[in-house]
């Protein structure tokens, strides 16, 4: 009874890890980001398409002459894989024996989250002015609104962003001033009442809105961003354990959006813990310099 039970809490553990994961790291989803269940190694090198492509005016046919092709510019980012990240934790058997179903949910979302949140931290290091220029907003958030976002909108059209890979991620602070707004309050004006009974702003302005509580400052003030996916590229693989290999569970975890991270389980008879590590292997690099509009509070 004892190993199904152990067994059991093994997969409570592990998936809700994940989903504190998936939850923590969802800016990404305004990058081209890879995601992939195949197993890699750190220097390991992937391929991300880009689309740097300049629209070539129309031509003109003329009579019996031959069509003139135009070219497309379309290349990849080369991302290398970079050092793994890792959390970690041991549970005796004592506290394993003791632990309800709820505590170990809630002791692995937190785990999941902060391994996010570390990586996230790195992935979002480059959106500096070097990287992408002066900032599309400067402002405190009480000073935030829709118009706002239309001048950011306005940004986005200039730089020929594409109308359907448009993201905005925002800090908390930012995101809910939005919820303050008459305009978007208004359940005509906005053509839904998610605003007022859940408290969320799916889309403004074409843009799809993420609210995360972990966008790093990077020394400028960063509060949010908008996003083309050009501007930052991301790759994530499972990093796999060698052969004659120990562990009493070393494998993938992977969610419905693909997004894999590796865990590695052994016990240590000596100190009777079980011994657990939650990785995940990637790389990132910095794209087109006009694919990301900047938010700073200052």
């Amino acid at each position: 009874m004892a190993n199904s039970i152990t067994g059991v809490n093994d997969d409570i553990i592990s998936s809700s890890v994940l989903s504190g994961f998936t939850a923590g790291i969802a800016p990404i989803m305004a990058l081209s980001t890879d995601f992939s269940s195949d197993a890699a190694r750190k220097g390991d090198k992937i391929s991300v398409l880009r689309d740097n492509t300049a629209i070539d005016a129309a031509a003109d046919k003329a009579t019996h002459a031959a069509y003139t092709i135009q070219d497309c510019d379309s290349d990849a980012f080369e991302i290398s894989l970079g050092q793994p990240k890792y959390v970690s934790w041991s549970l005796d058997d004592t506290e394993i024996a003791q632990s309800s179903v709820l505590n170990l949910e809630l002791y692995g979302r937190r785990k999941g989250n902060k391994l996010a949140a570390t990586i996230l931290a790195d992935i979002l290091a480059p959106v500096t002015a070097a990287n992408f220029g002066s900032a599309a907003f400067t402002g405190a958030a009480s000073t935030f609104d829709a118009d706002d976002v239309a001048d950011i909108k306005n940004a986005a059209d200039v730089a020929n962003w594409d109308d359907q890979d448009r993201y905005l991620v925002l800090a908390p602070a930012y995101y809910n001033a939005l919820l303050k707004d008459a305009a978007i309050q208004s359940a005509d004006a906005f053509g839904g009442l998610e605003a007022i009974r859940q408290g969320k702003v799916p889309t403004l302005m074409g843009f799809r809105l993420i609210m995360s509580n972990l966008i790093p400052a990077n020394g400028e003030n960063l509060v949010g961003f908008a996003s083309s996916t050009m501007g930052l590229a991301t790759a994530f693989r499972y990093l796999q354990p060698q052969d004659g290999n120990t562990y009493h569970r070393a494998e993938r975890l992977t969610d419905s959006s693909g997004m894999t991270l590796g865990l590695r389980d052994w016990y240590n008879n000596d100190t009777g813990t079980r011994n657990r590590v939650i990785e995940s292997v990637y790389g990132k690099q910095v794209g087109l310099s006009t694919g990301i509009l900047r938010m700073v509070s200052a």
